[in-house]
């Protein structure tokens, strides 16, 4: 497995001293991978042909020169022994596309990470819905009567959008300032937003762990909220600190990592607050960055030493 195409967002505008998808294309390099870099925009059909307007690539762990491009060229997919999806939310229709792009491809016989009906069936937030033991009081609706009727069984709830990601669109909802938040939030269309029990715990981080094909980490990242904020989101100025993982932790990874393995998910980042699963991530889990920087525990490697095991 030499040839490795990586799907991402444009690698001239990542942050270099946060990005996973760098340091997993670093490690790939380290152990003689030839990298493809391939736009989110530059995937397509040729007639039947899955396809991709792409350059090679080499990354340099350097924050003034990260990556250096050779000319674009035209790649059939199946040309590739492996693609590595991670693109970024949010879950649009360009993301949908795409799947359907290297499905074809895997369909004819290259392997893809995440599995790409996977990455376009598995909703990130609804996910949790299949273990309700280990999740907080939780609606999903788009009636506001429902809606206002959680609201006043719990006091104080979380409403989530499904689609966004980096905690955008989260709120804090009480009896108080319900109608305006509602307001805000459309209800009367016929899309539907996740409503959850808040969890005081939140303020305290919560906590990542990163999967990798079915592999716990030794520790979990630990994502803090700035002053005045409950999301402990990096992309809104949370901060990260890493300690091992607890019994919780083992528990709530153990319970779910062989469904994730049977749906092809390689790369799974779990979210859990105050004990409770809150997330499954899937489409570009992050905190492979902070948990080598803090803890020089490398899950990049973890991931191209596990490449072998692939059964995708």
């Amino acid at each position: 497995m030499n040839k490795i195409g990586i799907v991402m967002n444009p690698i001239s505008e990542i942050n270099f001293k946060k990005d996973s998808t760098l340091l997993l294309m670093n490690e790939l390099q380290n152990q003689d991978k030839e990298l493809f870099y391939i736009n989110k925009d530059d995937l397509f059909f040729s007639n039947q042909t899955p396809m991709a307007m792409g350059q090679k690539v080499n990354v340099f762990m350097n924050e003034n020169k990260w990556f250096d491009l050779q000319p674009l060229q035209k790649i059939e997919l199946t040309s590739l022994d492996l693609i590595l999806m991670r693109q970024d939310p949010p879950f649009d229709m360009n993301f949908i596309n795409n799947t359907y792009v290297l499905e074809a491809a895997e369909n004819q016989g290259l392997k893809v990470i995440n599995k790409p009906s996977s990455l376009r069936t598995f909703n990130e937030k609804l996910s949790i819905l299949n273990y309700p033991d280990l999740i907080t009081d939780t609606i999903v609706t788009s009636n506001k009567t429902l809606m206002e009727e959680f609201i006043n069984i719990h006091k104080k709830i979380v409403l989530k959008p499904l689609g966004l990601m980096g905690g955008d669109g989260i709120e804090i909802v009480t009896p108080e300032n319900s109608s305006k938040v509602l307001k805000q939030f459309s209800v009367n269309s016929s899309e539907m937003i996740m409503m959850q029990k808040f969890i005081d715990d939140v303020y305290s981080g919560d906590r990542r762990i990163l999967l990798i094909n079915g592999n716990l980490p030794k520790s979990v990242v630990l994502r803090m909220p700035p002053d005045g904020d409950f999301r402990g989101n990096l992309a809104i100025g949370g901060t990260a600190k890493t300690e091992p993982l607890n019994e919780r932790d083992i528990e709530i990874a153990n319970f779910i990592k062989d469904d994730l393995l049977k749906q092809g998910i390689f790369i799974a980042g779990l979210d859990i607050v105050g004990g409770f699963l809150t997330e499954i991530n899937i489409t570009c889990p992050t905190c492979f960055r902070e948990l080598f920087d803090q803890t020089e525990e490398n899950l990049a490697k973890v991931f191209v030493d596990q490449l072998s095991d692939l059964d995708l």
